[in-house]
């Protein structure tokens, strides 16, 4: 289409902030879309892989705002110093997970990080004082920390490095200290008090923060929407105050989880009356139904509710609370083992606004329910694996009332066969994503004979699928971007080839334990373009020249599947978007 260029540049930032990757594909339509597509990708993923090339992928791509470094082994503070040279304006910086704290103050990286708004630093390693006496004086412009759970046998932050952190970063507005386990409530209270704008704060297995702590974060930071805390009410004489709850007048979202919850401590967050939007009590002990009921009846505007866990929760309760929960968009009802397809059937038809339930491990299929629904819900992401009673005629009855569900995981349910997975597939046609891992009766899905277009990933780890299955795919699937089929004793190399030379679009593909010959992945990559990940069968030992080849063709053998699938779905997710 003959549109401006300027129109195009708006439909690929559309594309680079849901998938960066799909620029690729636009990017080799003409010069000018490869122009276009430089300019407006805004995230780069650096691993040792790409550290060699580091100075081509900066200058090919000047607006990027996000850095994230991913399974780097190589030396951080040289990558970071050719990024402060750059001129890059970053907004976003996440170093999740490294071998060591980089050294910020060294070589004027100062400058760089002057406006960087976001820094995510979990699971570093040997986390130190000096390094959040770094971070606050480098980081002027910090709105989002996150130093949860340091990869360290012993913690080394205390509260002087959180509070000298704190009197630095006064526009701050979440933090997630998480797992810090030597801090006491002398880091949270320095928090509330300097960081005033603060609007949501994780402070999970941290184990020296009191009741009396929380109440005081809760006067002080009246901006507060999110609070995230773990195993409170563990305590012996640990008890709330009255009034505990009645400053957070902001307070949208609040998670409990692992918490000892008695009906008094709702009572008091039922009369505190927040604006509450989601409430996260998963795996709570002492809590009970009355006490559920309560606080329910209090927050009727719920959109997110998480009950995981909550073993004494039947059908017959869960009709009783959804007389409060009529604005539900996301409920998790995981491992509350009563529950069968009852509570299921009467959530969709009370919840007209649902979108996505969680019931996995639970007693789904053996209920007996005739009645048809009026109308078709609008779920949209349905996970219901563990449900070792699932059959094929509850599953069949799921698609029918659930027929715009778009992700659905049926993983490890022994009582769903080939004939409940083709019922889904020809009831859901807006189906991207489905999991049927560990189903045993699923041996061929041969059968199909009608187009499968949106789906894009297939996870069938360990189920009895073949080549008949494969040529299936490669007919139907032809927009499938991520293949699992790890464990798959009977795929051989002819319906690996099938399916790679049909699906143009595949970009990750796991074979471990599968049959296929090993001398196939050379031809893999050259029929297939779009190729980036593989997981070879296991105990494969490639070549460095095999490797190296791969690699001139953008494709990288990883030896685990944990490897292939850790960044493969949410390449543009920000750890801790949300509160769960």
């Amino acid at each position: 289409m003959n549109l401006p260029e300027e129109c195009w540049e708006s439909i690929c930032k559309i594309i680079d902030e849901d998938d960066y990757r799909f620029l690729e594909s636009v990017s080799l339509v003409s010069t000018s879309f490869l122009s276009i597509t430089n300019r407006v990708r805004s995230t780069l993923i650096i691993t040792d892989r790409t550290v060699p090339f580091l100075h081509r992928y900066l200058l090919r791509f000047p607006k990027l705002k996000r850095i994230r470094f991913y399974d780097m082994h190589k030396d951080i503070d040289s990558v970071l110093l050719q990024l402060s040279l750059s001129g890059l304006d970053l907004e976003s910086l996440d170093l999740s997970g490294m071998p060591y704290f980089p050294d910020f103050g060294k070589f004027g990286m100062e400058k760089m990080m002057s406006n960087v708004k976001e820094l995510n630093c979990s699971r570093a390693s040997d986390l130190q004082e000096s390094d959040l006496v770094s971070i606050g004086v480098c980081f002027p412009s910090l709105q989002e920390l996150d130093i949860s759970y340091p990869d360290s046998h012993q913690s080394s932050v205390f509260d002087s490095g959180i509070i000298s952190l704190s009197s630095n970063l006064k526009g701050l507005l979440k933090i997630n200290v998480s797992g810090n386990n030597l801090i006491t409530d002398k880091s949270l209270l320095s928090l509330s008090q300097n960081c005033v704008l603060l609007r949501e704060i994780i402070f999970r297995d941290c184990d020296f923060i009191s009741s009396h702590c929380i109440e005081s974060v809760l006067r002080n930071s009246r901006n507060l929407v999110s609070v995230a805390i773990n195993g409170i009410g563990w305590r012996p004489r640990e008890s709330f105050s009255d009034d505990a709850f009645v400053y957070a007048r902001c307070l949208s979202e609040l998670d409990l989880s692992g918490s000892f919850l008695s009906d008094e401590l709702l009572r008091l967050i039922g009369d505190a009356k927040f604006p509450l939007k989601k409430l996260l009590l998963p795996n709570c002990v002492s809590l009970t139904f009355d006490g559920i009921l309560n606080v329910l009846s209090k927050y009727q505007t719920l959109v997110h509710l998480n009950l995981e866990g909550s073993s004494f929760l039947s059908d017959e309760m869960i009709v009783e609370l959804l007389k409060f929960l009529g604005h539900l968009i996301y409920v998790n009802l995981s491992f509350c083992a009563k529950l069968t397809g009852l509570a299921f059937f009467n959530i969709i038809e009370a919840c007209v606004s649902i979108k996505s339930m969680r019931m996995e491990g639970t007693n789904f299929g053996v209920e007996e329910y005739s009645k048809e629904l009026n109308t078709k819900s609008g779920i949209k992401t349905l996970y219901i694996s563990g449900s070792h009673n699932l059959s094929d005629k509850c599953l069949e009855k799921i698609s029918r009332h659930c027929p715009f569900v778009e992700t659905l995981d049926v993983a490890q349910c022994p009582g769903v066969t080939t004939d409940g997975i083709l019922e889904v597939l020809r009831n859901c046609g807006e189906l991207t994503s489905l999991n049927i891992s560990g189903c045993s009766g699923i041996s061929c899905l041969g059968a199909v004979d009608f187009e499968l277009p949106k789906l894009e990933s297939l996870r069938a780890c360990g189920t009895s699928i073949d080549d008949e299955s494969l040529h299936m795919i490669s007919k139907r699937c032809r927009g499938l971007l991520h293949l699992d089929l790890e464990g798959c004793l009977n795929v051989r190399s002819r319906g690996v080839k099938e399916v790679v030379q049909s699906c143009m679009r595949l970009r990750e593909i796991n074979l471990n334990y599968c049959e296929a010959d090993g001398g196939i992945f050379i031809w893999m990559v050259c029929a297939n373009p779009s190729l980036r990940k593989i997981v070879p069968p296991c105990g494969f030992s490639p070549t460095r020249k095999l490797k190296n080849f791969l690699l001139r063709h953008g494709c990288v053998l990883y030896q685990t599947s944990f490897d292939l699938l850790s960044i493969a779905y949410h390449p543009n997710r920000r750890d801790g978007d949300n509160i769960e």
